[in-house]
């Protein structure tokens, strides 16, 4: 008998070493970015794509709407969203032709796939310094690096999502890449240690993958801007690694399942269920260690 119960407690001690842990809290990543890999530059611009405020370090938030938000009136959204380019060309890339054809986020405007293949790199960084419409200019707010490395992400760093996805993904090899890549430092065995939303609307992995997998595409691929996620971009991954990864993570659960007996003995000794945490305010910056890969 107290063998047996030795072996209980081993148990969830190892549990609790690895899921019952009190979140670490890390500081916005300090950078040198003259000692950027190519990879890191695309991955950065992947963000900024994203979310340019979040992938920042000291800047301030446009509170107005972007200059070209007037020429539409069917997106309601307002202030800082509106200077997204996701909020106008899509998480696929594609604007009024893609993901964003209807619904609360269509704004009629053109996607930036298609002109991205026939451009230089420098067309693309004069687009966003207004040369062809002076409304487009970025510069009152991120920086020639940011426009360089933005520019060079909708170069190298976009792809034809629909192609993509019209190949559908393997499970069990989405399964051993997820809980290679993804399970341990943040999204948990079920995926639900991190929640996007909030406790009234939880969003998570299985959220996003099922209901936006183009934004769960875009994400994996270049990162969560200000934070300290992993890039499918820096980290080598492929076509094949996104869709089998996509497919498992569609299974995933958009709900906290409810605690089994094994949860609520854990829970009882104060080994509870570690709950990374999610707050996109209080971090910011661009999140990949650098370190690891230059």
């Amino acid at each position: 008998m107290i063998k047996i119960t030795i072996s209980i407690m081993m148990v969830l001690l190892m549990g609790n070493l690895t899921w019952g842990q009190e979140p670490i809290e890390h500081p916005p990543e300090q950078y040198d970015r003259k000692d950027f890999t190519e990879d890191a530059r695309i991955s950065r611009g992947g963000q900024l794509y994203d979310n340019w405020w979040k992938t920042k370090l000291h800047i301030d938030k446009p509170s107005e709407d972007h200059p070209l938000w007037k020429l539409q009136s069917t997106n309601k959204r307002s202030g800082y969203s509106t200077w997204r380019c996701k909020e106008c060309h899509g998480w696929d890339y594609r604007g009024k032709n893609g993901a964003y054809s209807k619904g609360s986020h269509f704004t009629g405007f053109e996607g930036v796939y298609e002109a991205s293949q026939k451009m230089s790199i420098r067309e693309l960084e004069g687009t966003l310094k207004g040369s062809t419409n002076n409304d487009h200019d970025f510069r009152s707010y991120i920086s020639e690096e940011d426009i360089s490395d933005l520019a060079l992400f909708l170069k190298k760093g976009t792809a034809d999502l629909t192609v993509m996805l019209n190949s559908e993904g393997v499970y069990e090899e989405g399964l051993i890449f997820y809980r290679t890549n993804c399970m341990t430092e943040c999204h948990g065995p079920d995926g639900t240690s991190l929640n996007f939303g909030n406790e009234e609307k939880p969003q998570f992995i299985g959220t996003i993958a099922n209901k936006n997998p183009w934004e769960f595409i875009h994400k994996a691929w270049a990162g969560q801007p200000g934070s300290r996620m992993s890039s499918g971009i820096i980290n080598k991954w492929t076509d094949n690694d996104m869709r089998n990864l996509l497919k498992y993570s569609q299974s995933l659960p958009d709900k906290v399942p409810e605690m089994g007996w094994l949860d609520r003995t854990k829970e009882f000794f104060g080994m509870g269920k570690k709950k990374a945490s999610y707050n996109p305010n209080e971090y910011r910056g661009f999140g990949p260690k650098f370190a690891e890969y230059n």
